[in-house]
């Protein structure tokens, strides 16, 4: 699996926190409310709760790629036999740690931790092409 494939699951879920932040912008205000039946515009506060459900099913959506990606990188990393590497793997691709707090929780520099994990990626693309 390439770096970038890792990164997969980072990127979905910054996808997830834009949703959850849009569903909170507009969860408030008009539409939020409860109105009375005397108000005209029942037909438009009912499109603005269309839209909101339209963001809450693609969260969910969105949810569920992350839940699968997090899956298959566990997997991923659970066939790595360095458990340094897959201690890495982990912090960097799962629990979204930086090289700084990496590199502490190692006991390295985080340039190290990342020239490690970049070291193991690119053997194990050279080695899965020559078999």
């Amino acid at each position: 699996m390439s770096e970038k494939e890792l990164s997969q699951y980072y990127w979905l879920k910054q996808e997830i926190k834009r949703l959850e932040d849009s569903i909170v912008e507009f969860g408030s205000g008009v539409g939020a409310i409860k109105y009375n039946d005397s108000i005209k515009s029942t037909k438009k506060v009912d499109s603005i709760q269309e839209k909101k459900v339209e963001l809450i099913d693609q969260l969910i959506e969105f949810r569920l790629s992350a839940l699968e990606k997090y899956l298959e990188i566990e997997r991923y990393i659970e066939t790595v036999d360095d458990s340094e590497i897959r201690h890495i793997m982990r912090l960097r691709f799962l629990d979204l740690k930086d090289w700084s707090t990496i590199g502490e929780e190692i006991n390295c520099d985080r340039t190290t931790a990342a020239r490690k994990l970049r070291k193991y990626i690119k053997f194990q693309k050279v080695a899965h092409k020559s078999h």
